[in-house]
């Protein structure tokens, strides 16, 4: 195990005890739908979203390759049953372009979100490998509105496992500000060339900034710890989010 590693779970610890005293939670899970407030539901839900990055980073590797990234989104939820994404990315230089559709289907037993699909991962570019990933997960909140997500992940064409473990938080800070907070720990198997085992410790922090019901600014940032199966370096990038509800 790389003696970063301890360093790394400190700053995890930090991260989650500064949860713990920042207030109540409205986060949902990253695989959690858009759910309507309104007493008489819609059959479908989404939002549009667009960003820029001063560096792409997936599961804890540059993916721009040291390039800035421009992106937009489409989510759907649809019978609050069932979601679709489709993401669309490229760098300054386009030497990074991907286009990735995912879909999932979810079901809430008890206090537990249990989810399942498959994510498509193509780059037009030819620089980057298409793939498919299909997975299963389960979140919750476990105390102090902080939330659990447990990720389990088959990346067909490598042949490689994906496993995360995520904490995250969402405090309310004014009607109109919240904090977004977030650790998570990913495990690979078969997927980098640096090994098994221990993968990357990610930490991000947002601020969404609700301008109206539908319409939200999010400044974030990042850092990302490569452990004992990436043989990159550690990465940090920032951004800004624009969000579209309908």
């Amino acid at each position: 195990m790389k003696p970063k590693l301890f360093g790394a779970v400190c700053s995890v610890c930090l991260l989650q005890t500064s949860m713990l005293f920042a207030g109540s939670s409205t986060e949902p899970d990253a695989f959690t739908s858009i759910t309507p407030t309104s007493t008489s539901d819609p059959w479908i839900t989404g939002s549009l979203n667009a960003g820029f990055e001063t560096l792409h980073v997936y599961r804890g590797v540059d993916s721009s390759f040291g390039e800035q990234n421009y992106w937009g989104s489409l989510d759907l939820d649809m019978l609050n049953f069932f979601h679709f994404n489709l993401y669309s990315g490229h760098s300054s230089n386009r030497e990074y372009n991907e286009l990735t559709p995912s879909a999932y289907l979810y079901k809430d037993v008890g206090p537990v979100r249990l989810s399942t699909g498959v994510i498509l991962y193509h780059f037009p570019s030819g620089k980057g490998s298409d793939s498919d990933e299909y997975f299963v997960s389960a979140s919750s909140e476990i105390a102090y509105g902080i939330q659990a997500t447990a990720y389990f992940s088959y990346n067909e064409r490598a042949d490689g496992w994906y496993d995360e473990l995520k904490l995250s938080r969402n405090t309310e800070l004014t009607d109109r500000l919240s904090l977004e907070t977030s650790a998570a720990l990913g495990f690979s198997d078969g997927l980098r060339s640096g090994g098994n085992g221990l993968d990357n410790l990610t930490i991000s922090v947002g601020l969404p900034i609700k301008i109206t019901d539908q319409i939200t600014l999010k400044p974030l940032a990042g850092y990302a710890f490569a452990l004992d199966a990436l043989d990159s370096g550690d990465e940090s990038w920032a951004g800004l989010t624009a969000s579209f509800k309908f």
